[in-house]
């Protein structure tokens, strides 16, 4: 069975809303994931929730190093918040 193409729009209700993003989310860091092991690629992925909680991978020492700056950077950038109000997955 083939599913159907989804129509990209944003989800009214808050609950479905919130529930897609969490699943989508999982599944964004499980590819992130497979990516960097299948390919031996170095993988950064750094989400915000709507709330502005950070949801973040990084396949190798490396990215974890950067870590720090890029997040505040992200934070800067985005407008997401107050980094030191931010708060971390």
């Amino acid at each position: 069975m083939v599913r159907g193409k989804t129509q990209m729009r944003r989800i009214e209700n808050a609950t479905s809303r919130q529930v897609t993003f969490s699943k989508r989310r999982n599944g964004l860091l499980k590819k992130a994931f497979e990516l960097s092991v299948l390919c031996d690629a170095e993988v950064a992925l750094i989400i915000f929730s709507p709330r502005g909680k950070l949801n973040e991978f990084a396949s190798s020492r490396r990215w974890r190093l950067w870590d720090s700056l890029g997040v505040a950077m992200c934070l800067v950038t985005f407008n997401v918040g107050d980094i030191r109000s931010h708060e971390r997955l």
